[in-house]
């Protein structure tokens, strides 16, 4: 800015010492226009005015001769007088016409030092179009952004302290909001991993621990806006943590994080309680459970079914099974079938009809 400075404040000074205005170029160009054909216009008007009003055969003489006339002839015949009206209209305008054009022709100057004026003028304009972006409209933005870098090259330090201000406002709102949100997630992810324990007790893993792990991203004070404390944190849309789900399946054991430990039954286990207890204010339309049958049976695997079946009534569900226990819950089946044809094989799939899925 400092080494911009001189720069600035030349083109500034160039730009001010014509001082454009946005539409200035089209209003002289009009205005040269009509001194440059002074003589011209003056000698028209002139003849104009001698023809239509105070010449030896001016038009408007005869027009109020031919109303006279028309007039007399409507007294003795009244079709004439739509004629009569016409010839009186017509003598009106002409009167009209004549006075414009006699007030216009009295107007007309001959100015030699304003035609120079505005030739000057026009060249200076010329200059500062071609030096600033085409265009009277680009000068005068041209010259809002030389004043505010100005304006910023003289209050440099003010305007900086101004912006930290802001930003350290922007930091305390977003560290506060952070905390809370962070906080508040802490509060329901214990409340979560009661809720889901106790759910996968029901779904045949009984020794189940569950806890969501909520810890804070760390960051610095060069690229982060929440601090708390003396420390930084990175955060964005969805807040300052990272949240992972440790669980433990058998007794004994300390939880570890899901994807480590967890068979694809067990996941889907979890995940079909976390959906029960999430289930209403979650916005997936669509859940897929692929065998989440995998080493259960009996009346768990009809627990398993029965918890499907109420969350059916927030998502569609389809799932993949080999128990009746659960496929009985469903209300439509498909079978996957293979088949061989031309010893070629080819699987596929249709919608099964009651008595068969009784079968």
């Amino acid at each position: 800015l400092k080494e911009r400075r001189s720069l600035v404040e030349f083109q500034l000074g160039e730009i001010d010492a014509v001082g454009p205005e946005s539409d200035e170029e089209q209003r002289l160009e009009r205005e040269l226009t009509v001194l440059e054909n002074a003589e011209n216009l003056f000698s028209a008007t002139e003849r104009l005015y001698r023809a239509l009003y105070d010449g030896e055969n001016a038009l408007h003489d005869g027009l109020v001769l031919a109303r006279n006339e028309l007039e007399d002839l409507a007294r003795i015949d009244p079709s004439f007088a739509d004629a009569h009206q016409e010839a009186a209209s017509a003598t009106a305008i002409v009167d009209e016409l004549a006075k414009f054009i006699q007030s216009y022709n009295s107007r007309i100057e001959f100015n030699p030092g304003r035609l120079e004026e505005i030739r000057e003028r026009l060249g200076a304009l010329t200059l500062l179009r071609k030096k600033y972006g085409g265009s009277l409209d680009a000068v005068i933005a041209k010259r809002s952004e030389l004043a505010a870098e100005l304006s910023l090259s003289e209050n440099f330090e003010e305007e900086a302290q101004k912006l930290e201000r802001q930003l350290a406002a922007c930091i305390a709102r977003t560290s506060e909001i952070a905390q809370r949100l962070s906080n508040k997630r802490r509060e329901v992810g214990k409340k979560v991993g009661s809720a889901v324990v106790t759910e996968l007790r029901s779904l045949g893993i009984p020794n189940a621990a569950f806890e969501a792990v909520i810890t804070n991203r760390p960051g610095s004070a060069e690229d982060s806006l929440v601090k708390l404390g003396k420390d930084w944190f990175a955060a964005d849309g969805t807040g300052m943590d990272t949240v992972e789900f440790h669980v433990s399946a058998n007794a004994g054991q300390e939880p570890r994080p899901l994807s480590k430990v967890a068979s694809g039954g067990e996941i889907s286990r979890i995940m079909l309680a976390l959906k029960m207890i999430l289930a209403k204010s979650d916005r997936l339309p669509l859940l897929v459970f692929d065998e989440i049958d995998s080493g259960v049976s009996g009346r768990v695997a009809q627990a398993v079914g029965e918890s499907m079946k109420r969350l059916s009534q927030f998502h569609q569900i389809i799932a993949i099974t080999h128990l009746p226990q659960i496929a009985g819950c469903a209300d439509a089946h498909y079978v996957v079938d293979k088949t061989e044809k031309n010893n070629r094989a080819s699987t596929g799939m249709r919608l099964v009809d009651p008595d068969e899925s009784v079968r």
